[in-house]
């Protein structure tokens, strides 16, 4: 009996131990990551803009935390643990309210099931985003990555030495907490905003690189996001859009919870959006990637 009291004793004492060194090293890295967020530089302003009308921010300190503010349209856009938010949950509606709440619960999970899609469909997670991101010729500008998620792609995108400062954009609040945690631990100094693809928050001209992978299928306005992928970046930019083919779109209903529900019968039959590129663009390809399962568009703007 006294010797079952000591290995009851043991094991507790040895739980408690695993679960305190669990508790300081994750407290340690939240310390740090808050170190991180404080020492990270705002966006610049001359590439932010009202996602309105366009024009040029000013920035804003305040007691309460910084924010960005519209002398136009008198509006305010504060920047949350370095977010800065162009767009709050009652301005999100149809499509676009159904999928980013799916993606803000879908957010913790979304990397593993990143692993395991790759593994199905029969490559590495980095042979698949190289598959696209090497396609990016930025040339040291700027990227921006519209509908960044938790940031899975930004591994193959930092230290590139032709790739400058890294903008991201999600709709979705859960994606972009992910990914703030995420560059914060790893340190990179990406700048993050919550905004809607239709209306970027950005310049004119801006990046000398875009890309999209995943959900341009169900935005609401297909067209006004592409206008504004292309009105964002700078003339002789390569834009890279990728999103699912109908079979992808039917492998989701199957396998994703909550997809089904959110998408119902009602959404349409995937078809790759190239006709709504507007006919002054050069260098248009359509072609497969990642096994076939998604489709990419490529084009220049002249």
């Amino acid at each position: 009996m006294k010797s079952k009291n000591v290995w009851i004793t043991a094991g507790f004492a040895i739980g408690a131990g695993v679960l305190s060194f669990a508790l300081i090293r994750r407290h340690s890295r939240m310390m740090a990551e808050g170190l991180v967020w404080q020492r990270q530089r705002h966006p610049a302003l001359d590439v932010l803009a009202c996602p309105n009308c366009h024009g040029v921010l000013t920035s804003v300190s305040l007691a309460g935390g910084d924010e960005y503010h519209c002398p136009i349209c008198q509006k305010d856009y504060p920047v949350v643990n370095g977010i800065t938010h162009f767009i709050q949950p009652e301005e999100i509606t149809g499509w676009n309210k159904r999928l980013a709440g799916m993606y803000d619960w879908f957010s913790w999970g979304y990397r593993a099931f990143s692993k395991v899609a790759f593994a199905f469909i029969g490559m590495t997670e980095e042979q698949g985003r190289r598959e696209i991101t090497d396609r990016l010729e930025p040339k040291g500008d700027r990227v921006l990555e519209v509908s960044i998620g938790p940031g899975v792609n930004l591994p193959y995108l930092v230290g590139r030495p032709d790739v400058g400062e890294i903008y991201g954009l999600d709709i979705s609040l859960g994606q972009l907490n992910r990914c703030r945690e995420f560059v914060a631990h790893r340190g990179w100094d990406t700048q993050l905003q919550l905004g809607n693809a239709e209306q970027l928050p950005y310049q004119d001209n801006t990046f000398g690189g875009v890309f999209h992978i995943g959900g341009i299928n169900f935005f609401n306005n297909k067209k006004k996001a592409i206008e504004e992928l292309i009105r964002v970046a700078k003339p002789g930019a390569r834009i890279l859009i990728c999103d699912e083919k109908e079979k992808g779109a039917q492998a989701y209903e199957r396998i994703i919870p909550g997809f089904m529900k959110k998408v119902g019968k009602e959404r349409e039959v995937v078809v790759t959006p190239v006709a709504l590129i507007p006919p002054e663009m050069v260098n248009v390809r359509v072609f497969d990637v990642w096994g076939g399962w998604f489709y990419c568009i490529e084009f220049t703007k002249p």
